[in-house]
């Protein structure tokens, strides 16, 4: 019998490197189809997929800082300010200056919203079932401690300005 090649981390600089089967790819691909589906399954409550990732933050802590949700939510500051002005028009949270530090806006749940995300829980449900189907829960719980590993090696940017040694800028497109 044959050896079995140890299977190789290909990326871009890889002589077999192919969009379609690199990790990262793929995974800005799952996002997005996630992304879309979620989007089609909530509209119909009237939300949208960050207004749903908003509430069930909350439903983990509330309140929340402006800023936690923003880091937390994956969206921008401007875009999260805007999101929770509607929600709070919504009456799906409150927002009120936190009482040690006046600067800061603390973020609530309503009991409309808890109401809310109880309903549309089950829309979560159905994309995570579908999503996972003939995956393993020991694969799923793997595959969030690998991602969550990813993640934090990718915290750790060598372009961030606060490294000495960042990789020489070699031409590249201008605009």
């Amino acid at each position: 019998m044959g050896e079995t090649a140890a299977p190789e981390k290909i990326g871009p600089l890889h002589a077999r490197f192919h969009l379609d089967d690199y990790v990262l790819y793929n995974l800005i691909r799952l996002s997005s189809t996630y992304n879309a589906e979620m989007e089609r399954a909530l509209k119909s409550y009237g939300l949208s997929t960050t207004e749903w990732r908003i509430l069930s933050l909350l439903k983990d802590r509330s309140p929340s800082t402006v800023g936690e949700l923003a880091r937390r939510s994956v969206t921008k500051l401007p875009t999260i300010t805007r999101m929770l002005g509607r929600m709070e028009k919504a009456g799906l949270v409150l927002r009120d200056a936190s009482s040690a530090d006046r600067r800061v806006v603390e973020v609530t749940m309503t009991p409309q919203a808890e109401q809310t995300l109880q309903l549309v829980r089950s829309i979560g449900q159905n994309v995570f079932d579908k999503a996972f189907d003939g995956i393993s829960a020991q694969q799923i719980a793997e595959m969030t401690r690998l991602l969550k590993q990813i993640r934090e090696n990718l915290a750790r940017s060598p372009y961030d300005e606060q490294h000495a040694a960042l990789p020489a800028k070699t031409g590249g497109f201008s605009g």
